[in-house]
């Protein structure tokens, strides 16, 4: 959903004479099944009803459609975004959850339901009942702006498995979820206009699954993206729309609406799958009646994205749950600060550990604490419509600082030095309403994470260092905490980087160093390169150079290019961790969590380093025509077709401990393993299957086909299986448009990660 939206500028009022039939609801009777119910209620519908929900109107939320006093529809509340409800006008009323690529990394589908059930309760609770995620492309680009929004990462059978747990966490709550950005929604650069051009092939067995397992798991909607698909629109393609999505891809035939990004419906296209125009009704409004009423367009048609609407209302319990919760309400508690915490904890992927991690306060007793991501300017989340703006950001330092006893003592407001016409220009910083400089020192005292204040035009600005100090009329500002460097024998030095002379003397001095950098990225651009920039890389060099020990913790929305990674003794990667950050990482370095995270996407040496062409990205024609040649060779597909070894491969992730993989068993369809935690202290494996296609069937040397997370104690042991079904032998035959099992000896490995296979077999089928 674009992050600017221009609102339809009037709600027409549903007007009914007195002498109108009373109407008996018989649609409110709960022991019918949810599309016998849309069905009895679109019987009772005019026309001007039924054109009302299939476009958008004005109203607080994102997405607007007015409820039906008459019939007793309730409206439709639609909200970003994929990683928790975007409130800018109440910042700090959400949680800043992981993203969907952070959470993914968990590689545990009982973290993604948490996760989704999480939002999906926030939601309810602003009065929400569509949420506008999760997000789940592929992420066939590294630089793709939006990476970080997606739990796909890069494999399409880890995309279908994760995408289901969410969707159903997020509508046991009742709200329905919104599976986007259908489709090939792969690149920000020129996303409005550029086509995406891929061979029928290419998008089933690459593209489709995380959608496909959307459907599976009931999803309620989805939204078609900005895009074009074979020089055809997104939102208009019949094609994508209605034979690969609601037939080929719905086996069961479930009934979900397709609704537009905003702004992305270019003509009446309702005859090409296309059920709801966002945010607007230039299409979908008066000319799409007009075109009924004239018979261009039948009504039966108008009744089929009706009934596509109304069933997953009903099934979700829109109807019969009346939510009269307001999109003003806080919703944040400590349980799912908590809970945010647990998840990006669980996300951190100890990619390199030569012994130095978990950190040891005993032994470790002078820690030296590096980088503006420590404290200065903290990147906890994306932008765009995926960005939620934090109550509170827990920052590396202040967690490391209250690890090892160092308390931060605030100074009463009555002792603070109010800074006439001084601000801490920080951006985005979150803010309240305050009566004066005064109360706003009483509210920062009181927040989590902050340390300094501004005041300015009855509003008051929370931040959490001094950084950015400028001179600005009429702004009053204000430091509540100074914390000490020591506590004892046990001390925390910190730089922010920016003088590397006395970084470099800090970090000769301490038993070990951790360098905290980020990169960021948002909705409508793509990133430039996979580097960290900002002279974070020579921060590292500078570190590691003068430093007994370095640990690198590195915040990405996607992959990252790792040159400094032999300089460096451990590297922890969390993607885009939440307002916890500082918290979950803690937790993982000093060994209170031991980490369980494994890439969902490949690692680069170099940049684009599986070598494509401006005609496959960012397309020829000025990013116009943008072409899939590499078909089905993305990711760790290419890497194990070319014979390339990655700096990390898709599913890498280390522990704390050890695990031995033995007893490989294959009987018919099902393969098992034994996994034994061979280490001192208990941790999680994820052993991942991958199965190697006959040479005929034209497949990559090898794909993931089972995942599975366990926890074991030290020394113990367990038995996993997978169980294989027809679909995950079978390739799209676009002959006969469907799936066709493939005969013949398939490769058996079952290992850590892509390149980490353990155990090796064959299985004829």
């Amino acid at each position: 959903v674009c992050v600017c939206v221009c609102l339809f500028t009037a709600v027409a009022a549903l007007a009914f004479n007195a002498e109108d039939v009373v109407v008996t609801r018989a649609w409110m009777n709960s022991q019918d099944d949810p599309e016998s119910r849309a069905e009895k209620l679109l019987s009772q519908m005019t026309i001007d009803e039924k054109i009302t929900m299939v476009h958008g109107w004005s109203g607080p939320y994102v997405g607007n459609v007015p409820g039906n006093s008459r019939l007793g529809i309730p409206p439709l509340n639609l909200n970003d975004g994929p990683q928790g409800f975007r409130d800018n006008a109440h910042p700090g009323s959400t949680t800043s959850w992981p993203s969907g690529l952070t959470v993914a990394a968990t590689f545990n589908s009982s973290s993604m339901y948490q996760w989704g059930a999480a939002m999906g309760k926030e939601f309810y609770k602003k009065g929400a009942n569509v949420q506008l995620g999760p997000g789940m492309c592929l992420a066939r680009v590294p630089v793709n702006g939006r990476n970080f929004e997606y739990l796909a990462g890069e494999d399409p059978y880890f995309g279908y498995i994760m995408a289901q747990p969410v969707v159903k966490g997020i509508q046991s709550q009742g709200v329905i979820a919104n599976a986007k950005h259908y489709v090939n929604n792969n690149q920000e650069t020129n996303r409005g206009s550029v086509s995406e051009n891929v061979d029928e092939r290419t998008r089933f067995e690459m593209y489709y699954p995380a959608f496909e397992g959307a459907v599976e798991a009931g999803v309620g909607s989805f939204m078609c993206s900005y895009n074009k698909i074979n020089n055809v629109w997104s939102c208009e393609n019949n094609s994508t729309l209605t034979t690969d999505l609601k037939i080929l891809n719905n086996r069961e035939k479930k009934r979900f609406w397709v609704m537009s990004d905003w702004g992305a419906t270019h003509s009446t296209s309702i005859t090409e799958g296309l059920d709801q125009e966002m945010p607007s009704g230039n299409f979908m409004g008066d000319a799409l009646k007009s075109k009924i009423l004239s018979g261009a367009i039948s009504n039966a048609t108008l009744d089929n994205s009706l009934l596509n609407i109304l069933t997953p209302m009903f099934a979700v319990g829109l109807f019969d749950n009346n939510n009269t919760n307001s999109i003003n309400n806080n919703v944040t508690s400590v349980a799912h600060n908590l809970l945010a915490r647990q998840l990006s904890a669980e996300s951190h992927v100890l990619l390199k550990n030569d012994g130095v991690l978990p950190l040891s306060v005993s032994s470790d007793k002078k820690i030296g604490v590096f980088g503006a991501q420590a404290y200065a300017d903290v990147t906890v989340h994306g932008g765009g419509s995926g960005q939620v703006i934090p109550y509170y950001v827990s920052a590396p330092l202040d967690a490391i600082r209250e690890k090892y006893g160092i308390v931060t003592k605030h100074i009463p407001c009555d002792q603070v030095q109010y800074l006439q016409n001084v601000d801490f220009f920080q951006p985005g910083n979150p803010s309240s309403d305050a009566a004066n400089a005064s109360d706003c020192c009483g509210q920062c005292q009181a927040r989590p994470g902050c340390n300094v204040f501004t005041y300015t035009g009855g509003k008051c600005y929370f931040k959490a260092t001094t950084e950015g100090r400028v001179s600005s009329d009429g702004r009053i500002s204000g430091i509540v905490a100074e914390p000490p460097v020591c506590n004892g024998g046990k001390c925390v030095f910190y730089s922010d980087g920016s003088n590397l002379t006395s970084t470099q003397n800090i970090a000769k001095e301490v038993d070990v160093a951790v360098v905290f950098v980020s990169t960021s990225s948002s909705e409508g651009s793509d990133r430039t390169n996979l580097l960290l920039g900002n002279g974070q890389e020579d921060l590292i060099s500078v570190v590691s150079s003068a430093a007994k020990k370095t640990v690198v913790v590195v915040t990405t929305p996607g992959a990252i290019l790792t040159d400094w990674r032999e300089e460096v003794n451990a590297i922890v990667t969390n993607f885009m961790p939440g307002q916890e950050f500082g918290n979950a990482a803690t937790e993982v370095l000093f060994g209170d969590v031991n980490p369980s995270g494994h890439l969902p996407l490949t690692f680069p040496n170099i940049e684009n380093e599986v070598g494509f062409t401006t005609r496959q990205y960012p397309g020829l024609d000025n990013a116009a025509q943008a072409y899939y040649d590499e078909q089905l060779l993305v990711g760790y597909r290419w890497y194990d077709a070319k014979g390339v070894v990655p700096a990390f491969p898709f599913g890498h992730g280390l522990s704390y401990t050890t695990f031995h993989y033995t007893d490989l068993k294959i009987s018919g369809m099902s393969v098992s393993a034994t996994i034994t935690n061979t280490g001192s202290v208990g941790g999680a494996e994820v052993p991942q299957l991958y199965l190697g296609f006959p040479s005929s069937s034209g497949e990559p040397p090898s794909q993931l086909k089972g995942f599975n997370k366990v926890h074991l104690a030290p020394s113990a042991s367990t038995t996993v299986t997978f169980n294989l079904t027809d679909r995950d032998v079978s390739i799209w035959d676009t002959q006969q448009h469907a799936w066709s099992k493939v005969s013949g000896s398939f490769g058996v490995s079952v290992g850590a990660s892509s390149r980490d296979i353990r155990l090796h077999g064959s299985m004829t089928v």
